[in-house]
């Protein structure tokens, strides 16, 4: 829907029944606070990805066997922490970063105009970023070359994520202020016309 086809859609709602469609904004409001809890874990996500690609170019170019099973565990551990970060980011029954949750989605006015935000899957298995576990350390170039294509797939898919919650984020603020307003005029106007009848 375009953005002003929803302003009238949402100005109408609010016309039609203002005191049905007054909750709307404080719902929207509520979703944004999720959108913005969510994107401070997609954030911290998107940090670890970047310590995992850097650990890797370090790894690679490290000749001593010791600092390269260290770096290998400290791959493993960044990644194990995304599937922490996934648990970490639930709100109530939602949880917007593990693909087994609901999605986000808010119903507005008598157009049925209908946001939907589905979950997206940070864990790093199969289901979610698909990044392997490092076996052989560094000593299988093959397997480094596909954790390091994997990270930076998923550094990718995670920045187009957090690109929509921004996205969303604003787009949901402007609906909220649209409702308010509108809400606020109708309740402006609706005692001068009770006065009149």
């Amino acid at each position: 829907m375009e953005p002003s086809a929803l302003t009238r859609a949402l100005r109408h709602a609010a016309w039609r029944d203002p005191r049905a469609e007054r909750k709307k904004f404080t719902e929207v409001y509520a979703a944004v606070r999720t959108l913005e809890r969510t994107a401070a874990y997609v954030d911290q996500a998107l940090e670890r990805l970047a310590e995992v690609a850097e650990a890797l170019r370090i790894g690679q170019t490290t000749e001593h066997d010791l600092m390269r099973g260290l770096q290998a565990a400290r791959i493993e551990e960044l990644l194990d922490s995304l599937d922490r970060l996934s648990k970490m980011a639930a709100e109530g029954r939602l949880n917007l970063l593990n693909g087994e949750s609901d999605s986000l989605y808010l119903d507005f006015g008598h157009e049925a105009f209908r946001y939907v935000l589905p979950p997206f899957d940070l864990r790093r298995g199969p289901k979610g970023l698909n990044i392997p576990q490092m076996k052989d350390g560094f000593e299988n170039s093959s397997e480094i070359q596909s954790i390091s294509q994997s990270v930076a797939l998923a550094q990718v898919r995670v920045t187009q994520f957090a690109a929509r919650l921004s996205h969303d984020a604003a787009m949901l603020v402007r609906m909220a202020k649209t409702y308010e307003a509108d809400i606020s005029v109708e309740d402006a106007e609706s005692p001068s016309s009770e006065k009149g009848d």
